[in-house]
């Protein structure tokens, strides 16, 4: 499929695996230079190695924890402002509003949620200045069909989904699209051990 985006540069945060990797892999196919973020760096420059091969494309790596805000800055900081950034750092853990513990509760929304947040932050102001750009927010269906036993999940994306929609709402005017993507149930190795838990 061509997408005219040859010459583009993405991000992809939460990119060494799952969703993230099938994204980056499909930016380089369609001729996108990458950044490849995520938190350990051995799995992102198996990743860079693995793109680069087969698609020919740049390909940089920022090993970052986003939970963090110091990182966020020292990424940003770092590389040239992207045409298009995918947010997709971050699994907040499953479970009922007494199973999951305040510390973990806050530990996976300062990755997603907050995460989220702070990149959406920087990449909109500097898209806007630019006048062009694409922000795309991975998010999931349990803040649109909350369960009990996602409780965290529930209002991470749920809040995730109201930040997407009021941002989008105004900033095509001004060049920039922000567009959020609730994924179905793809085959990765965290579903599978979620599976595997229920099972």
């Amino acid at each position: 499929m061509e997408l005219n985006l040859a010459g583009k540069t993405a991000w992809i945060t939460g990119a060494s695996k799952g969703i993230g990797r099938a994204c980056a892999d499909r930016l380089a196919q369609e001729g996108c230079a990458l950044v490849l973020i995520a938190r350990t760096a051995d799995d992102l420059q198996a990743a860079a190695e693995e793109i680069t091969t087969a698609h020919g494309v740049s390909v940089k790596t920022f090993a970052g924890d986003l939970a963090k805000s110091a990182a966020v800055d020292e990424l940003w900081a770092a590389h040239e402002a992207p045409d298009i950034l995918v947010n997709n750092a971050g699994a907040i853990p499953s479970g009922s509003l007494s199973d999951v513990d305040e510390a973990r509760w806050r530990a996976a929304w300062d990755l997603k949620v907050f995460g989220y947040i702070n990149m959406c932050r920087i990449a909109l102001a500097k898209m806007t200045e630019r006048g062009s750009g694409v922000i795309v927010n991975v998010i999931g269906a349990g803040g649109e069909k909350p369960r009990p036993d996602y409780a965290a999940g529930a209002g991470g994306n749920a809040a995730l989904m109201a930040l997407t929609r009021a941002l989008g709402s105004t900033s095509s005017r001004r060049g920039v699209r922000v567009v959020g993507v609730n994924p179905g149930l793809i085959e990765t190795g965290r579903l599978e051990t979620q599976m595997r838990r229920r099972a």
